[in-house]
């Protein structure tokens, strides 16, 4: 079986056996916004035995061959052509969808279920936030990364304009983690309710999907794509 090193970071794990993030999601382990936590600290923040974890991990990874990335990690401007074709893709369909689903559910079960206007709202902000955030990320973050990535000589501006949209594009990664778990929250984990109907069960199961997809997405961008940028920016050339 294979080994796993409890030491390790859980973004490092992931980002070597993406298949780890099942696992993590499944315990509640935050890999993206927290995925500088050691695997033992953050089970031992979470009230989990690691060695139990460890062993569910390597049961995952060799179950699965350790399921390889479909992107390389090292070539930027190809992971953030990845992410848009994977993830910003995804949302700009699925978001306007899952919109008129949420608000459907409301008006029909909202009654019965107050919360329901609760969880209206609160995606309604994130579906404003999220569409604002994946394109200024197209518009104003990617082109310069391609750039980077490309070897070509960076303004001093741009540098700065770069290392600030990082750190803007990570504030905006724990808002956008907050809301979806205080929807996770209003449903009872997406608990499904005696009286739901189809459409309703459809809501949440798109939910739950919504908010894994977005643990994925914000791991690939905070933990690989952002990290690697700021590797290359320290040994970048710079026009002064």
């Amino acid at each position: 079986m294979t080994e796993i090193d409890p030491n390790r970071t859980l973004a490092s794990l992931v980002e070597e056996s993406p298949t780890c993030a099942r696992v993590f999601e499944s315990l509640g382990l935050d890999y993206c916004c927290g995925g500088d936590q050691t695997l033992a600290t953050a089970c031992e923040e979470g009230g989990l035995a690691v060695d139990d974890v460890c062993d569910r991990l390597a049961e995952d990874r060799d179950q699965s061959d350790g399921d390889a990335a479909d992107y390389e990690w090292d070539n930027l401007e190809d992971l953030a052509d990845h992410v848009v074709d994977a993830h910003h893709d995804y949302l700009r369909e699925e978001l306007p969808k899952l919109e008129d689903i949420v608000k459907t559910v409301a008006d029909v079960h909202g009654e019965d279920h107050p919360e329901l206007r609760d969880v209206e709202t609160e995606y309604r902000e994130l579906v404003a936030e999220m569409r604002e955030h994946i394109d200024e990320e197209e518009e104003e973050l990617f082109p310069v990364v391609g750039k980077l990535d490309r070897g070509e000589r960076l303004s001093v501006e741009e540098v700065e304009r770069l290392r600030e949209a990082i750190r803007t594009f990570e504030e905006d990664h724990t808002a956008t983690a907050d809301r979806l778990e205080r929807i996770a929250e209003l449903t009872d984990g997406y608990a499904v309710p005696e009286d739901a109907c189809p459409s309703y069960r459809s809501m949440l199961e798109r939910l739950e999907r919504l908010e894994r997809d977005t643990h994925m997405h914000v791991h690939k961008e905070n933990n690989v794509l952002f990290d690697r940028v700021d590797e290359r920016l320290a040994a970048a050339s710079v026009e002064s």
